[in-house]
């Protein structure tokens, strides 16, 4: 006969997933096991894998919890109809937000999606093509035209590297607030969006001169205009 589930099963699983990812965090995942991660819970390895079956399933419904939370926010903003400029500044603020409330979370999106079977490592990644998608047609949305099609995303990417590494530098106690820096990067990026267009600059090739010599060729510059 099956055994039943007890009346907090649920929330005893959720405090597990949290506690397992903080220690997925502190000691890495590929270093944690299951031993180390059940003592982080507070709890034994036998009682651990009643709620989950492998190391590999805690890791995956943390980050998959986790990305799709990042989904939610960012859908959140932007089915709030703003004006572009004010709904990118809000996507930055709501994300370092999240990024500092989420430490934990977030350092293992970070360094241990890559532990993950194909499959769930795919789902994991196509979740977070959803969220650096979204950010990339608000950045279109605010500078249409200003980025042709295969700049999108890595623009998209230098955006989002100014603060996904925040929980790596910022300190709670520090002297600027998350608030206050994601206002930053919005302002900085709203007047580079607002910055003329810089003239591309000439590209240099070489062309090759065969000498009458039976010396070896020689590579001139020449300048494109």
């Amino acid at each position: 006969m099956p055994r039943s589930k007890s009346p907090d099963y649920d929330a005893q699983r959720d405090a597990i997933l949290e506690r397992a990812t903080g220690a997925f965090a502190e000691l890495g995942y590929a270093s944690a096991s299951m031993a180390q991660v059940a003592r982080a819970c507070g709890t034994s390895k036998a009682r651990l894998y009643h709620y989950f079956p492998s190391k590999d399933a805690i890791l995956f419904e943390s980050l998959d919890r986790y990305t799709q939370r990042l989904g939610r926010c960012v859908e959140a903003v932007r089915s709030r109809g703003l004006a572009p400029r004010t709904e990118l500044a809000e996507l930055v603020r709501v994300l370092v937000t999240e990024y500092r409330d989420s430490r934990a979370w977030h350092i293992a999106l970070l360094n241990d999606v890559k532990f993950l079977p194909a499959v769930h490592r795919e789902r994991i990644k196509a979740q977070q093509r959803v969220v650096v998608d979204a950010i990339a047609d608000t950045v279109e949305r605010v500078a249409p035209g200003r980025f042709p099609a295969a700049q999108r995303k890595p623009v998209t990417m230098a955006l989002l590297g100014m603060i996904n590494f925040t929980f790596a530098w910022m300190r709670p106690d520090g002297p600027m607030s998350h608030e206050r820096y994601a206002e930053l990067v919005a302002r900085l990026w709203l007047q580079a969006l607002d910055a003329p267009v810089a003239p591309t600059a000439p590209t240099t090739t070489f062309a090759t001169i065969e000498p009458d010599t039976g010396a070896a060729p020689v590579r001139t510059r020449l300048r494109s205009v």
